[in-house]
């Protein structure tokens, strides 16, 4: 290794020394010391009293008939979301991708929603929603019936709305995508004789898979992460409230066992049952994308 080298090995590992310090003491311990904490009877502040219950509680967490019912819905709920912001995303981006007047405005509007806090956004569509909320005074005006947005029937619809509105980061990084595209490979395409839906079905799609493959896969896991829009738009208690059957998603039910219960121990069984699962899911993305993921070298992931 020659000195030039040296030198930048030492600057890199200086530069990273701060992040890995960070990383180490406030996530990598606090996660490893939770998953030892699940295998105990930790309630909080039984310190003293701590000790080892082995699977108790991940067999707790199969035997909790609410906790699997969460764990249904949130997939439900989950999958649509994944399927309606990666579809709509996409499509949305591929139409701001083109130019005309306002483009900049248009792109703008797309992703404020993505930066505005959580808990305002779910305040705000919780009053749309509303009996007498603007969605029902429009109904009303065009000759419909008003419609019970937030109860039993619609509460899920209501919540996939909400979260569709916020797909905005999806559309900035398809929107990076579709930039990196070369115009000369719709020209030539042009040229040969293909039309609008031949290029974009031959061209785009195959060339964007790599962008969508990368939200697929953040979508998975920020989808079994809901927790602050259901709350939020059902519940009258704030992050406290519990919201209806139909949206009672998985981490609802965790944060309920945890702070409403002080069953600690518990909660974080259910949050490593989780984080298996989500791994899990990731895998199996990993593993199915080389059958559908290509890149401009012709080769695809994995292959």
């Amino acid at each position: 290794m020659g000195k030039a080298e040296r030198r930048e090995s030492r600057e890199f590992y200086m530069l990273t020394f701060p992040w890995l310090v960070v990383f180490l003491l406030m996530s990598l311990y606090p996660m490893l010391y939770g998953l030892y904490l699940s295998f105990t009877n930790f309630a909080g502040f039984n310190y003293e009293n701590v000790r080892y219950v082995g699977l108790r509680n991940y067999n707790n967490v199969f035997l909790d008939s609410d906790a699997m019912f969460a764990l249904g819905r949130s997939f439900y709920i989950g999958s649509l979301n994944v399927l309606f912001s990666t579809v709509f995303g996409f499509l949305i981006a591929v139409l701001l991708n083109n130019k005309f007047k306002a483009i900049g405005f248009f792109r703008s509007l797309y992703y404020l929603p993505a930066i505005l806090p959580i808990t305002a956004v779910g305040l705000m569509w919780k009053q749309l929603f509303a009996t007498n909320g603007v969605l029902n005074d429009f109904l009303s005006w065009i000759g419909f019936q008003p419609i019970n947005w937030l109860g039993y029937d619609h509460a899920a619809m209501s919540l996939l709305i909400l979260l569709s509105w916020g797909c905005g980061g999806g559309i900035i990084i398809y929107l990076a995508g579709l930039k990196g595209i070369s115009p000369e490979l719709y020209e030539a395409a042009a040229i040969d004789g293909a039309g609008a839906f031949r290029r974009f079905r031959l061209i785009t799609i195959p060339l964007m898979t790599p962008v969508i493959f990368f939200n697929l896969v953040f979508g998975i896991i920020g989808s079994l992460q809901i927790f602050a829009q259901a709350t939020l738009l059902s519940s009258n208690g704030g992050l406290m409230g519990v919201p209806i059957r139909p949206i009672y998603l998985y981490l609802v039910h965790t944060f309920q066992q945890i702070f409403m219960f002080q069953r600690y121990a518990y909660g974080l069984a259910l949050l490593w049952v989780l984080f298996i699962i989500t791994i899990l899911l990731t895998l199996i993305v990993f593993g199915t994308s080389r059958l559908w993921v290509h890149y401009e070298s012709g080769e695809r992931k994995g292959g």
